[in-house]
């Protein structure tokens, strides 16, 4: 994964994106155990995006120079496929604006905060998404105050359990 973090790194550097956070599996990864997943998913800000259709071939073609390998949806930096997705939502995009600073052995990268990740987990709604949030509170990794504004924010609140 280190790859995967090095090229998004270097996107920004190079003003591919603004910025960028990792959400999903692996960004649920960082706050409790981890459960299988597929891919990387990166959630990122482009320069000058302002709705409407967005391209994203520069920053596939990017990553392919910074040593990835295009495979289908995704861009893989040895067994680490990376796939890259706009701030689609406005959850989204307060899911990156927040996002905090970490490190994955010595590199430094962004991941949602725990009430994010859980948020985006119920708004997709599929049963491992479910599964997922209940970890994160079953191992009071989340703030559920915080989860349960978020949610409400969002016309969500009716999914978060008890």
């Amino acid at each position: 994964m280190r790859e995967v973090l090095r090229a998004l790194n270097q996107l920004v550097a190079d003003g591919w994106i603004e910025s960028y956070a990792i959400g999903g599996a692996v960004g649920a990864s960082f706050y409790i155990e981890a459960m299988q997943t597929e891919d990387v998913d990166a959630f990122v800000f482009l320069p000058g995006a302002s709705g409407g259709l967005v391209l994203l071939t520069p920053i596939y073609e990017a990553l392919v120079r910074l040593g990835g390998v295009v495979d289908r949806e995704y861009v893989r930096f040895g067994a680490w496929p990376l796939q890259i997705l706009t701030d689609a939502t406005p959850l989204i995009g307060d899911a990156i604006r927040s996002a905090v600073e970490v490190e994955f052995d010595g590199i430094p990268t962004k991941v949602f905060r725990p009430e994010y990740l859980c948020a985006v987990a119920l708004q997709v709604g599929r049963t491992k998404d479910y599964l997922r949030v209940q970890m994160f509170l079953d191992q009071r990794v989340v703030e559920k105050k915080d989860l349960i504004e978020i949610a409400q924010r969002y016309g969500l609140a009716d999914r978060v359990p008890e």
